[in-house]
């Protein structure tokens, strides 16, 4: 009874461990383990014996030829000493007793060696033969008798290195037998092992590694969508209660896939609303750069046919372009500015934010052209007061000067005629300081938009001829030669006459100062259609065309050297540019440097009855 035991007991053992994976594969790796323990010891054990073969092949037959070729290198040797002259006699019996002791030694080594029994013998008697022939030397024995036994002597070791040689190759093809032997063994065993090793694999195989590879297809079929893969049981094991949570994970991510796509759909569709539905243009782009989702404020942005922004179409090159740019701005043809920012997604596309800036830009531009104003103000206040430092003084030092002259008699009591010089010279520079402080306090009201005109019908003939007597003496003083030309019958204008004889003064006054000596000035005045037009034109020194501009500036000269050179405010054209356009007329200069100037100005006409009235006029702009 308790024989039967045992192997029940371990029958139930085995079926216990064997209803499992992790069983199934221990039972495996034991046998394995055993196959290869079995192998090793096995090629341990081969590898052994034929080491032991190639040693025990070394010691014996090798060695026995070797030492046997060495006793006969030896008595060769002692045959040589043999040779040697008689007056060495003593010498030589002592090299041939060395010698011979020897080959003595060498033969019995080979005795010893040797694999076969003729062998053996013959090394003895080999031995014993040197050893007599040793003794016939030392009684002296003649020649003959020791070249006979020489011969014989040479004869035996020859033989003895044959039988010596032959039994080497005899070892040495036994030794080669065993390890063909053990070679043909080792692999029938490894053989044998590896049909043991691929029934255990095939085994497995057909319990494990193919319900494995099904699970593992039918996983990845669930990973790539397919919700309705057959799942079949594979048993109560770990593989079987892993089918089976497969299964329930299929029939839970069915359920899960049909919420998420419904929750999706309803996210897109909120998403898409509030796109559409945003005053910015959006469009979503994708890793190739093309259009997944554009909202209609994109189109209304870019009307144009052939910028289409339909879902798959590429985007449009000049997006693309904008949004390389460093600020990612760009410009219609209609004059309207776009800004683009983006921002990139998880799967290498683009969420594109079109935003109209038109209004920006204006306010930019607006604030560029104040700042520019702002800073030209600040340059022309800048050169109008380093002008006015010397304007001012001038007058100013000769008032006081000669003020402080007349006060103190200098030039003798109260009376005198030189006072009466003085108090001209005082009343001059003072009517010029208050010329200029004039057109300061005009320039004032100019930029804040205070100054007002009297506008009533004016004669422009009476105006210029006005005007001419005023400076005629100042332009004979300075040597030059002022022209009037007036047509008659010209019309009168609707103006202020005090504006517009400080137009023609200034334009006069200009001519002069800029004029040399011997030069000329000719003022002429004309109707021409429904205009009257003045001009003032003189042989000075002229300006180039590309700075007629700059001298109808506020406080400004063409060149800063001028203003040290011929004085003036800098005020006197621009006023009278200023004047004359709130006339609603046009002021104009023709020059050409070093071939004089020509500055003329038309107003219209005044048509029927005009009645006086007053024109509030629009600030002056101190233009960069």
């Amino acid at each position: 009874m308790r024989l039967s035991a045992a192997p029940l007991a371990f029958y139930r053992w085995l079926r216990a461990v064997a209803g499992n994976i992790r069983g199934k594969i221990l039972l495996a790796f034991c046998l394995l383990a055993a196959l290869t323990a079995f192998l090793g010891l096995y090629a341990v054990n081969s590898v052994g014996e034929s080491g032991r073969l190639v040693v025990e092949t070394y010691d014996k037959p090798l060695m026995a030829i070797s030492y046997a070729r060495l006793a006969l290198s030896n008595f060769m040797a002692m045959n040589l000493v043999l040779a040697q002259p008689d007056d060495t006699v003593g010498v030589e019996h002592k090299s041939i007793d060395q010698l011979a002791s020897e080959v003595a030694e060498d033969l019995a080594v080979a005795e010893e060696r040797s694999t076969s029994k003729e062998a053996a013998d013959l090394a003895h008697l080999t031995a014993i033969s040197v050893a007599n022939w040793r003794n016939l030397l030392a009684f002296h024995a003649s020649r003959d008798v020791l070249d006979a036994r020489t011969r014989q002597i040479l004869k035996d070791f020859d033989t003895l290195v044959e039988l010596t040689a032959e039994d080497g190759f005899k070892r040495r093809e036994q030794v080669l037998a065993s390890i063909r032997l053990y070679r043909s063994l080792t692999i029938s065993a490894t053989l044998a092992a590896l049909l043991l090793g691929a029934a255990i694999a095939v085994l497995l195989a057909s319990r494990m590694i193919h319900p494995i590879a099904a699970a593992s297809r039918a996983a990845q079929r669930i990973a790539a969508g397919e919700l309705d893969v057959d799942i079949a049981p594979a048993g109560n094991d770990e593989l079987g209660q892993l089918l089976q949570s497969m299964a329930v994970m299929r029939d839970n991510i069915r359920s899960m896939m049909e919420r998420e796509i419904a929750a999706r759909r309803s996210a897109q569709a909120r998403l898409v609303s509030a796109i559409e539905s945003s005053e910015e243009g959006v469009v979503l782009v994708d890793s190739d750069n093309r259009i997944l989702i554009a909202n209609s404020q994109v189109a209304r942005f870019f009307p144009s046919p052939g910028e289409g922004f339909e879902p798959g179409a590429p985007l449009p090159a000049q997006l693309e372009q904008a949004l390389v740019e460093t600020t990612g701005e760009m410009q219609l043809t209609d004059g309207r500015w776009l800004r683009l920012a983006h921002s990139a997604t998880n799967d290498g596309g683009l969420v594109v934010i079109v935003s109209d800036i038109t209004e920006l830009k204006e306010r930019e531009a607006a604030l560029h052209q104040a700042k520019d104003q702002a800073e030209a103000a600040s340059r022309a206040k800048t050169e109008f007061l380093a002008n006015m430092s010397h304007e001012l003084r001038t007058p100013l030092n000769a008032v006081i000067g000669l003020s402080e002259i007349i006060s103190g008699e200098v030039m003798g009591p109260i009376g005198q005629p030189k006072y009466k010089e003085f108090a001209g010279d005082i009343v001059s520079s003072g009517r010029h300081l208050l010329d200029i402080i004039n057109d300061i306090l005009d320039s004032v009201k100019l930029q804040s938009g205070k100054m007002t005109m009297h506008l009533q019908p004016t004669s422009v003939a009476q105006i210029v001829e006005s005007a001419i007597r005023i400076v005629r003496e100042q332009a004979e003083s300075a040597g030059i030669k002022l022209a009037c030309s007036v047509e008659p019958g010209i019309p009168p204008v609707n103006g202020d006459e005090l504006r517009l004889r400080q137009v023609v003064l200034n334009l006069i006054s200009n001519a002069i100062k800029f004029t040399p000596k011997g030069g000329l000035i000719a003022v002429t005045a004309q109707h021409s259609g429904g205009d009257v037009r003045v001009a003032v034109s003189d042989t000075g020194i002229g300006i180039a065309t590309e700075d007629i501009p700059k001298a109808l500036e506020p406080f400004s000269q063409v060149d800063n050297s001028l203003s040290r050179k011929y004085g003036g405010t800098g005020l006197g054209l621009p006023l009278s540019k200023l004047y004359v356009e709130g006339h609603g007329g046009m002021l104009t200069i023709e020059s050409t440097r070093g071939h004089g100037t020509t500055v003329s100005f038309s107003l219209p006409a005044a048509t029927g009855v005009s009645r006086p009235t007053e024109v509030l006029v629009a600030p002056l702009a101190l233009a960069g």
